[in-house]
């Protein structure tokens, strides 16, 4: 896929939804009636609001061996597209989820591996599971952020030890570091063990790439 077609599909979307009626879900709240939806988040514009193909970044990532796709798939990823790359399963997901997809895995096989020998940390939303017992393997099927840094939030966390060879956390960060976040990020498919969880309501979670 290029960058145009993307842009025309999302403008394409855009543009048929622009009025979108109400309709009643199965606890009869009204939600909008494409809110199921695997790409609902083109509704948006964020994709066209990512392309910048003069930019300073931009410039500086073609340098890295990126390419436009590429570039605008990691401006995504790092922005507010982030959601549309977080899937439990790939198969069948509507055009251009999988493009979109197959060029974010692109711009992680160029992107340096994490060789710095330290845990890492997932500071937890409300999508990310805690319902672990010491021991289960934890298999993500979609891409795992986390950061480098102890930013220390009253969150659940994830304390993630990589594995020393042939991890699959790459230094995203060294490509593009935004708002200096320091992210590392595991390709989609990645397993963890749970090694330890500690406290009650507020729980960290130890776990090692397997």
């Amino acid at each position: 896929m290029t960058v145009e077609e993307l842009l025309n599909i999302e403008n394409h979307y855009r543009e048929t939804h622009k009025s979108i009626h109400m309709v009643r879900n199965e606890v009869r709240e009204l939600v909008p009636a494409n809110m199921n939806e695997d790409i609902r988040f083109l509704e948006d514009g964020y994709i066209a609001k990512h392309f910048n193909p003069n930019g300073k970044t931009t410039s500086a990532l073609e340098k890295q061996g990126l390419d436009d796709f590429e570039i605008l798939m990691l401006k995504c990823f790092v922005g507010g597209v982030s959601h549309a790359f977080k899937w439990d399963s790939y198969e069948n997901r509507n055009s251009p989820i999988p493009e979109m997809c197959d060029g974010l895995d692109s711009v992680l096989d160029k992107t340096p591996i994490y060789d710095e020998g330290n845990d890492l940390y997932r500071f937890c939303t409300i999508d990310d599971r805690v319902d672990f017992q010491v021991g289960d393997i934890y298999h993500v099927p979609h891409y795992m952020t986390t950061t480098k840094d102890n930013w220390k939030h009253k969150t659940n966390v994830y304390v993630i030890t990589p594995k020393k060879n042939g991890t699959n956390a790459r230094s995203l960060y060294k490509m593009c570091n935004h708002g200096n976040e320091n992210q590392v990020t595991f390709k989609r498919g990645t397993d963890f063990r749970i090694k330890n969880i500690k406290g009650g309501k507020r729980k960290i979670i130890y776990m090692e790439e397997i």
